[in-house]
């Protein structure tokens, strides 16, 4: 996926907004463009993918719970 303002391929997960609904009906999730911030539509499956990427770096920022 390419964005169409800058020509980026970096995307992360766009918050969901209730007008997405028709979309997501389409198997659309929401996107933005990392580099230009401008708000799209990707696939489904790589939208799964971002969120994985998401989760995935959520996990490894959390600091692991240490026994006192």
């Amino acid at each position: 996926m390419i964005c169409q303002d800058c020509s980026s391929t970096e995307f992360r997960i766009s918050r969901f907004r209730w007008s997405d609904l028709e979309r997501l009906a389409l198997l659309q999730y929401p996107v933005r463009c990392r580099k230009c911030h401008r708000r799209t539509f990707a696939g489904l499956p790589l939208a799964m993918v971002l969120l994985q990427a998401r989760r995935a770096k959520r996990a490894k920022r959390t600091p692991s719970s240490q026994a006192h």
